[in-house]
């Protein structure tokens, strides 16, 4: 069986998947606070970038650059979350880092056929056959 051919729409799946939990892990923390050592800015400004770029993701647009940005927000939020008093292999670390692998995958593979990407690139393909 030729599973290859699904690969575009398998890619979109994981795409959308990957968005509505970020946004389901992000809204949440912005009501309910929880008690941090970090500065306050710092939480403000992370959870607004992964709402805003989990909502690119979900929906295809600008997706290799907003899983980018949200690579870089991991990678800098990284020791502000997971402070010494976690032990080591914890769940959240486990999530935390396979998130950050999931967006470094979307910057390398793009967003997938079912996405504003794909269908930007189609219109402009036809703009430039005319």
């Amino acid at each position: 069986m030729d599973l290859d051919r699904y690969s575009p729409q398998m890619l979109s799946v994981l795409r959308i998947a990957c968005g509505l939990a970020y946004l389901y892990c992000s809204i949440p923390t912005l009501v309910h606070l929880p008690d941090l050592d970090q500065p306050m800015l710092i939480f403000w400004a992370s959870r607004w970038v992964q709402i805003l770029a989990g909502s690119l993701i979900l929906v295809g647009l600008f997706t290799r650059l907003a899983a980018l940005i949200l690579s870089i927000n991991f990678f800098i939020m990284y020791p502000y979350w997971y402070q010494a008093g976690l032990d080591w292999p914890s769940v959240e670390a486990t999530g935390f880092t396979l998130a950050s692998v999931v967006c470094m995958y979307l910057v390398t593979a793009g967003a997938g056929r079912w996405s504003l990407d794909a269908l930007r690139a189609g219109l402009k393909d036809n703009l430039a056959r005319r």
